[in-house]
């Protein structure tokens, strides 16, 4: 008879390096998730799991950065695994076909990963719209204090949004207080969304990207549909002085057009946290260009962030331990719209 997850507490199997699980859990945090399942295996990697003899038992497997693509043969060696708690956010790298035919219950921690993301998109953007990236150079540069005839100010200003997602829908609550004016386009959603969240719906990209003084990229990359997705010509249509940002994925962007077009136009300002090559490739005019700021990935969680990805997964476990649903789990169809 197999056994029933709700009437004992689960039994997890954790693959997390001890730096990730420090990061993610202090130790209160960590004794009260051990409170909450009966961890059988405790591992620092994916090859540990896979070696680990009580591995079998495993119902829940509680992972991050680091854990074990879960292919039909890893599978195999989880017989009881119904459910994974992925403390990070895509779960592109983690899951398989095999895992929606055998059923399992996949729970990304995106949401607690979005926040971050939206609060450095805002950030940037007050940044941009002060000028601030282009003055730095420049008083650094010539040793002179500019004139403010070239800063745009906030208020009124149109920032544009490319998809429209969680991470999106929080930077534009952010930026609505301070008066400026949120665009968005995403054609996978209905109009209801646009209108709750206080933005205006633009119909089309290239309308989009040609009013955007900010534009912030936040499409996934699904293979096949979203590579390249701002093109060149888009990029070329973005107003005098406006700044892209892009915290999404690199291969959004056509990237040698985009750096032929920031060589030729420095009015422009790119912040890219992301890009197509990580880091990218050695002589890469990326890190030359004077219009360019890279950010390596610091717009999601880092350091004491991190501490809201483990909350988000031991609530996680103890709705499982209850018998619930839980309540960030990933649908098989939403999944290819996920980065």
């Amino acid at each position: 008879m197999p056994h029933d997850h709700r009437s004992a507490r689960p039994r997890v199997a954790v693959v997390l390096e001890p730096a990730a699980r420090a990061q993610l859990f202090g130790p209160e945090q960590w004794e009260d998730l051990k409170r909450t399942g009966d961890v059988v295996a405790e591992c620092a990697d994916a090859g540990e799991l896979l070696g680990h003899p009580r591995r079998a038992e495993a119902e829940v497997l509680v992972a991050s950065w680091g854990a074990p693509r879960l292919t039909a043969g890893v599978l195999a060696q989880l017989p009881a695994l119904h459910t994974v708690l992925y403390g990070a956010g895509s779960i592109r790298g983690l899951v398989t076909d095999a895992c929606w035919e055998r059923g399992l219950t996949i729970v990304s921690a995106a949401e607690a990963n979005n926040g971050p993301v939206a609060e450095y998109v805002y950030a940037q953007t007050v940044l941009a719209l002060k000028d601030v990236h282009r003055r730095s150079r420049r008083m650094a540069a010539e040793q002179v204090l500019p004139g403010l005839d070239d800063v745009p100010g906030i208020h009124g200003q149109e920032v544009g949004l490319v998809s429209f997602g969680s991470v999106a829908r929080m930077v534009a609550s952010h930026l609505r207080r301070l008066g400026t004016r949120v665009l968005a386009w995403d054609p996978f959603l209905d109009d209801a969304v646009f209108r709750d969240a206080g933005t205006e719906r633009v119909a089309g990209l290239p309308e989009l990207v040609a009013r955007s003084r900010v534009l912030s990229i936040h499409t996934p990359l699904v293979p096949g549909r979203t590579e390249g997705l701002i093109t060149g010509e888009l990029l070329r249509s973005l107003p005098r002085g406006a700044t892209l940002i892009n915290t999404a994925r690199g291969a959004v962007i056509d990237e040698e057009a985009m750096i032929r077009i920031l060589a030729e136009r420095p009015d422009l300002q790119a912040v890219l946290d992301v890009t197509a090559e990580e880091p990218p490739r050695p002589g890469s005019p990326l890190y030359t260009l004077a219009n360019v700021m890279l950010t390596g990935h610091v717009a999601g969680t880092a350091g004491s962030e991190r501490r809201a990805i483990g909350a988000l997964l031991a609530g996680e476990l103890t709705r499982v331990a209850a018998g619930e649903r839980p309540l960030h789990a990933v649908s098989p169809e939403a999944s290819l719209l996920r980065a």
